[in-house]
């Protein structure tokens, strides 16, 4: 039944009528190893001959992170896009690429935005995440769906699966006036579940210094608040796995400060959010073949709010958005022997949209619809002497219609990546790959910013790099992780979106043509000794991200948005019996906030360093964990986006309780 679903969207794609042309310019070891999902999960060839970097529970505890966003933007290639305050937007972009190039998955099936194609990473917690995981190009595991294969890179959060029957409360508070109780459930038998519940409440406000030309500002962020419920649901049951999850939030959009910081000009727009989604997957193994099936359906509902009876400065806007994603997938892989394995998948998404304008300006189009097709097929080969070889090609089909205007786009990507161990201790990897993505709704229909006729994106990627560990004799417990890498990445037809006089409302720019340059570098050093054990990690990456659309502009040449030339971090981590110690530093360079490099539109540099510090308990059959974490402890006054200034120094505590 599902995978006749997904033929008939393929049907309905169609390959007659008119096409929308594409430009022409438009993990694990070498040899294979067996991976069990679980007890009957699939085995499944793999290579770490792709560029990835994991964030482990133990991780994600010692980090100062209260979410998803917080916890990823120390690894490296990456920028968070934060509007500040726990109510602020947060995207990820890698490698300069665009949000819309990264994939999120939430427990192995994507998350999509047909409408904006911006995942909200603030939105999910991490008190029940197992672990994050970046892959750069796509995972190498033949059994995957046709959609982990659609992004130039991917980011995987995991949820904890149950290990034992326990319940966990906790409760969060701290600056902003920060109100944040939670319960964790766990129930362990033949069935295996989980519930997950809990509630932020934030009134927002933080000082900040804005300084500009001759005018220096120093005033109280307003309009940050934010409340929201957040519920999950998971179960297992041999081989299947499902998961529900429930967001509902109400949250005030700070406008960008502007020289005037008066409250009759403050931003007061108001903005609903609620996304439902229910999720299950398959696996089964069944001699050499394994089989995966996995489906997914979302409704999203926004409502966004501009008043100007309380903010003069802004036109009369109150509208509602209702979108739907439902998603099908069909996956096999074969592999009849330890040096060879092959896989196919085919996905089927439908994507709904429609809104209700009480102002019609806001919106050219009141329902939009997109069919999407993907099929993929893969080929892996370990001849031996330390060689892996994996190929893919992937088949996207997409057809989008609103208002009597209706636009497909028909295209294969190959990539192929290649990995050699010469050593036990070495490792050499290497990737190409095409990937294109499709303008969004937003782009394509909106009179606010979009244009119906905008080109979809191209994208080539180069990359080559090396792993290298070993123990270290001198240090008890010691070993060291090295890891490099240098890319190059050129875009066809980029589209940019950057924000408007709101949060809400986006401008979109089509830069035509960009080429990346970077190089990555992090190390690790780990030690262990009796009740002690210490960690530290570091990460850097120069990026060169251009501008090439027009020789004969002035601004040829010219950095592009938020592309910093240098950026890094530092983790370290310290724990000693029942106490850890966790700091951690953050920095990115100089950019712009426009392809006009001027001195205008230069934005400094910053840095920000955490602190946190736990202590975990037990008593009796009570355990727990009580946390203390110093954020931008300097209290350095910085911004991520232009014009959003984010919070100083401030604090947070924790306690959790489990039985």
């Amino acid at each position: 039944m599902m995978l006749g679903t997904v033929i008939s969207i393929f049907l309905h794609l169609g390959l007659s009528g008119p096409v929308m042309p594409l430009s022409a310019n438009s993990q694990a070891d070498s040899l294979t190893v067996r991976d069990t999902l679980d007890a009957s999960r699939v085995t499944a060839l793999r290579s770490a001959a792709v560029p990835m970097t994991t964030m482990d529970r133990k991780t994600i505890e010692a980090l100062p992170a209260t979410n998803v966003a917080d916890a990823i933007r120390y690894f490296s290639g990456v920028q968070i896009k934060d509007y500040g305050g726990l109510g602020g937007l947060k995207t990820v972009n890698v490698r300069s690429l665009g949000t819309q190039h990264t994939g999120v998955f939430y427990n192995g099936v994507k998350i999509v935005n047909a409408q904006n194609g911006q995942v909200d990473l603030g939105r999910f917690g991490t008190d029940n995440i197992e672990s994050i995981t970046l892959y750069h190009a796509q995972k190498a595991d033949l059994l995957q769906t046709a959609s982990d294969l659609a992004s130039a890179a991917s980011v995987y959060i995991k949820e904890v699966e149950p290990e034992k029957t326990a319940l966990r409360a906790s409760y969060k508070t701290g600056a902003f006036g920060t109100k944040n109780p939670g319960l964790y459930a766990t129930y362990k038998g033949k069935v295996r579940a989980s519930v997950d519940a809990s509630f932020l409440q934030s009134d927002g406000r933080y000082k900040f210094s804005f300084h500009e030309f001759a005018n220096d500002t120093v005033a109280t962020r307003t309009n940050g608040d934010i409340k929201a419920l957040r519920t999950e649901a998971s179960l297992y049951w041999r081989d299947f796995a499902f998961h529900g999850y429930l967001y509902n939030s109400e949250r005030g959009l700070p406008g960008p400060v502007v020289r005037r910081v008066s409250e009759q000009y403050a931003s007061k727009d108001r903005q609903w959010d609620r996304t439902v989604f229910v999720q299950g997957s398959w696996t089964k193994r069944l001699g050499a073949t394994s089989l995966l099936a996995k489906g997914k359906y979302t409704r999203d509902y926004c409502a966004y709010v501009q008043d100007p009876s309380k903010n003069a400065a802004v036109m009369p806007v109150d509208n509602r958005y209702w979108q739907s994603d439902a998603y099908v997938s069909a996956a096999a892989s074969w592999q009849p022997v330890d040096w060879l394995g092959a896989g196919l998948a085919l996905d089927g998404r439908r994507n709904g949209f429609s809104s209700t304008a009480k102002y019609p300006a806001a919106a050219a189009v009141e329902h939009a619809n997109r069919l999407t097709g993907l099929a993929a097929a893969q080929l892996a080969v370990s001849p031996g002497w330390g060689w892996h070889l994996q190929a893919s090609l992937l088949y996207s089909g997409i057809k989008n219609s609103a208002a009597g205007q209706a636009a497909r786009y028909h295209k294969l990507t190959p990539a192929v990546i290649v990995s050699y161990k010469p050593a036990k201790q070495l490792r050499l990897r290497a990737f190409y790959k095409e990937i294109f993505r499709a303008p969004t709704f937003n782009d394509l229909y909106y009179t606010i910013g979009g244009r119906v006729n905008l080109n979809p994106e191209y994208t080539k990627i180069l990359d080559a790099g090396a792993d290298w560990e070993s123990d270290l004799k001198f240090l008890p417990g010691g070993k060291i992780k090295l890891s490099a890498d240098v890319y190059k990445s050129k875009v066809w037809d980029k589209i940019v979106a950057v924000p408007g006089i709101s949060q809400f409302r986006w401008s979109v720019i089509n830069y035509g043509k960009v080429d990346i340059k970077g190089a990555e570098l992090n190390i690790g050093l780990e030690s262990a000794i009796q009740d002690a054990n210490f960690s530290i990690t570091a990460s850097w990456t120069w990026e060169d991200a251009r501008d090439h659309t027009d020789k004969n502009s002035q601004w040829w040449d010219g950095h592009i948005a938020y592309s910093p030339e240098h950026s890094g971090s530092i983790v370290a981590f310290a724990a000693w019996k029942r106490f850890s110690l966790s700091a951690s530093w953050l920095y990115t360079g100089k950019r712009y906030r426009d392809v006009a490099n001027t001195r205008d539109n230069a934005m400094e540099p910053w840095y920000t360093t955490d602190l946190s510090l736990a202590y975990n308990y037990a008593l009796g059959r009570l355990s727990g964990r009580i946390t203390i974490d110093a954020n931008n402890l300097l209290d350095q006054a910085y911004e991520v986006v232009t014009r959003y200034p984010m919070p100083g120094r401030h604090f947070m505590f924790k306690l959790s309780v489990e039985y």
